[in-house]
């Protein structure tokens, strides 16, 4: 604060050594440009108050909070009156939604217990045309309670609990005719992924990643403004390429691109960049099939579409700080010259489960640890893709 007993010393000062003039004044105009700018910033927001829009932006995070607490509270468990929570922490998974859908927005959803689990079993088969718009449909097996967000090639977003979307009865031969279509499409978006989102308050970045090795990193505190504006980013550079997945991780977290001609790359979260930029440098015909977030004490497996799976330990997971990065190979040459194929990929434990979806439309479930022991999924003809879960 300027006070009239410091006018009074810089006068003194001023008449004793006239040098020292040019820089009090220096002192002076800093400190009035200072002032000036905390003055503009504090009737900036005197008139947002008036206005109500401090008020309506308090509001908005208030209630994405509500929303993020409401998120929790599902996965975690109830909260009992008083603010305690409930013994035992983390709640079993009782219902396990398996989703399968494709690019046109069509969603199944197929729900079971996780006391039904049985490895090797026949859970539905699709029928018709499997892959109407040209790609493969693709798998996610989620808790019934979850949220997911729709996300579209052009960047919009659509939120919604799993449990609003329609189910499959057991039994029944499922088929994309007639199919629900949750979020319509707009103009020539497609739908590129389903991201479950219910731990958001416990994450700190979204990931996204396009098919031909794009990445960049998106802080979650901006969710709010995401969701609210339904609106994340295409996570694309190139005209011929589109976002393949958008995931929640930490700080400390690994992602692990895979791609189909049998790449992998493995990348630190807090290093990546905040904008678009090339991560992995694949060949022209080839594309990611895997982005999965690891962490420490899981194993990487990929399968091929003949099944084939390729496991790779923490120890094989190096991470790597140079992006335009081609990566390692996670199989011979040869094998790539004879036509074997990555058609998914992900992080898993041995406790885990994993779904295939085969090219005669044959949806099979299958123990991890049964896979990792035989090296091999049963498979008459191709796999088309593949997924994994834990319970």
């Amino acid at each position: 604060m300027i006070t009239s007993d410091k006018i009074e010393e810089w006068l003194k000062e001023v008449e004793q050594r006239p040098e020292s003039a040019p820089l009090i004044i220096q002192s002076i105009a800093n400190r009035l440009r200072d002032l000036a700018g905390w003055n503009e910033s504090l009737r900036a927001e005197n008139i947002a108050l008036i206005k109500g829009n401090r008020v309506e932006e308090y509001e908005q995070r208030i209630a994405h909070l509500e929303y993020q607490l409401d998120l929790l509270k599902r996965q975690v468990g109830s909260v009992l009156e008083g603010g305690e929570s409930q013994a035992g922490g983390l709640q079993p998974v009782e219902t396990i939604s398996l989703i399968v859908y494709n690019p046109l927005g069509n969603v199944l959803r197929y729900t079971f217990a996780s006391g039904e689990l049985a490895d090797g079993a026949v859970v539905g088969r699709l029928d018709g045309v499997l892959a109407p718009d040209g790609e493969p449909p693709r798998l996610l097996v989620i808790p019934s309670t979850e949220e997911l967000l729709f996300v579209f090639t052009y960047g919009r977003v659509a939120a919604y609990p799993v449990e609003s979307l329609l189910s499959v009865e057991p039994g029944e031969t499922w088929d994309w005719a007639g199919s629900p279509v949750p979020e319509a499409r707009r103009s020539k978006e497609m739908l590129a992924c389903l991201t479950p989102v219910a731990r958001l308050a416990l994450s700190e970045f979204f990931i996204q990643v396009s098919r031909r090795g794009y990445v960049k990193k998106i802080v979650t505190s901006m969710a709010a403004t995401i969701l609210s504006q339904h609106y994340i980013g295409t996570g694309t550079v190139l005209p011929v390429d589109k976002v393949f997945e958008t995931r929640l991780c930490g700080k400390e977290s690994r992602v692990v691109l895979v791609s189909h001609e049998g790449y992998l790359l493995c990348l630190d979260a807090g290093r990546l960049p905040f904008s678009v930029e090339e991560a992995m440098r694949l060949g022209v015909t080839d594309h990611l099939v895997g982005a999965a977030v690891a962490d420490p004490g899981k194993t990487i497996l990929a399968m091929t579409q003949i099944g084939k799976l390729v496991a790779l330990g923490d120890e094989e997971l190096e991470i790597t700080t140079l992006l335009k990065n081609r990566g390692k190979a996670i199989f011979s040459s040869q094998r790539r010259a004879q036509g074997v194929r990555v058609i998914g990929a992900a992080a898993v434990s041995e406790a885990d489960w994993a779904v295939a979806l085969h090219a005669d439309g044959q949806v099979t479930l299958h123990a991890v640890s049964s896979l990792l022991g035989r090296g091999t999924l049963p498979v008459a003809g191709e796999l088309l893709s593949f997924t994994t879960f834990s319970v």
